[in-house]
């Protein structure tokens, strides 16, 4: 957008790469009346999403148009489907790919993009790696670019209007991390968060006056893969919520069911938390034809198991083949995750106007400071646990 407008722009990405947490993205994004929604015939206003006042609303009305602005200037259009998730009732709302998870395609589809225009146009953007940005330059209240520190350990300055996009920070649960100082209670729970997400967002902003809301809002996810060996491993892959929207049941230790899993993830937590583990997220072979490249990825990496019939689960769950039989309505080849619930999004973060600018500790916007997607504390809390929406929520912010 930026570049569009004809901007300048350096990228200073603190690891090797550019892509973060919304590389390994799998479910997809919510969008409400997209093209590919009416190309199936599927009308939807999204008036179920709108409940939390203006914010949700303009989610709502102007989301799935930056969507479609990022795809068909990614040229990705070709390569998404439409999906049901958890979250939306019977309404399919939720843009998928064809293979290989959405956060990656849509991901390494902008850093091809960004990466030609680089070589081509060095004048218009430089994109920096392995470098951290440690301060945040300022004249008074006015921020007026960034410290950075390179690889090689050399220091250097750069001069400009800033936005903040370094992501969240449940990726990092050691002591005196902002996760552990206002969300305690959230790190006795693993995470599906790497290293990235470690609250640079926060500690950048605060150090110049940035307010925060929120901070204490972890949404979690239901569907943190348990694997083989590594109950005790912080990190766990997600299990992508395309699967519960193809139809995978969450049974308990005695085989049965005890939640909505088209709930939302913090209905379906709530559920888990009240239960008896361990949880096995579990879908028949028939219905997990529509995602087939999905259980093929997690099966070959040992996240879930095929199983020939209920009863050779039953067999290792130590229940009768009968109760997993009901749960599920038949007893054909499966396929099935351990699951738990882990650290997912965060829904707080630094305060920021419509506009996109940061805002200090009284409201009042820092001139020359701006952030987007993670690094934002979200608008709504409730909206945030339904699949789809907090990517919905970057690109929007983000645009």
């Amino acid at each position: 957008e930026l570049l569009e407008r004809g901007c300048n722009v350096t990228i200073v990405e603190k690891e090797s790469n550019l892509g973060g947490n919304s590389s390994k993205a799998t479910t997809g994004i919510a969008a409400p009346g997209s093209s590919i929604q009416k190309a199936a015939g599927v009308t939807d206003f999204g008036s179920d999403l709108t409940g939390e006042g203006g914010a949700a609303e303009a989610l709502v009305k102007n989301g799935p148009k930056d969507v479609e602005w990022l795809t068909t200037t990614l040229g990705v259009s070709s390569e998404l489907v439409l999906r049901l998730t958890p979250g939306h009732g019977n309404t399919p709302r939720t843009i998928g790919t064809k293979t290989h998870f959405p956060g990656a395609v849509i991901t390494y589809a902008a850093i091809h993009v960004l990466g030609q225009v680089a070589q081509g146009k060095p004048d218009r953007l430089q994109i920096i790696s392995s470098a951290r940005v440690t301060k945040l330059l300022t004249t008074g209240p006015k921020v007026i670019g960034v410290e950075l520190t390179r690889e090689s350990g050399a220091v250097e300055n750069m001069k400009g209007p800033v936005v903040i996009t370094a992501g969240g920070y449940a990726g990092a649960c050691e002591r005196g991390s902002v996760l552990a100082k206002h969300a305690p209670g959230m790190v006795k729970f693993p995470t599906t968060n790497d290293e990235r997400a470690n609250g640079d967002s926060i500690t950048l902003g605060q150090a110049v006056g940035a307010g925060t809301a929120n901070l204490d809002k972890i949404e979690l996810t239901p569907t943190a893969a348990v694997l083989p060996g590594q109950a005790d491993a912080q990190f766990k892959v997600v299990v992508s919520d395309a699967i519960s929207g193809a139809g995978a049941k969450v049974l308990d230790a005695g085989g049965k069911r005890f939640c909505n899993e088209m709930a939302s993830s913090k209905e379906r937590v709530d559920a888990m938390a009240k239960s008896k583990g361990p949880f096995r997220l579990v879908i028949k072979a028939k219905q997990a034809q529509s995602v087939q490249w999905l259980v093929d990825f997690y099966t070959q990496r040992k996240v879930m198991k095929k199983y020939s019939s209920a009863s050779e689960l039953a067999s290792e769950m130590r229940v009768q083949a009968s109760v997993i039989e009901s749960a599920l309505e038949g007893g054909d080849a499966l396929y099935v995750a351990v699951v738990t619930s882990a650290l997912y999004t965060c829904a707080g973060g630094l305060t920021t106007g419509s506009d996109g600018k940061v805002l200090n500790s009284t409201g009042q916007p820092i001139e020359g400071l701006f952030a987007a997607g993670e690094a934002t504390s979200a608008p709504f809390q409730k909206l945030w646990s339904v699949s789809g929406i907090p990517l919905l929520y970057s690109i929007c912010s983000g645009r």
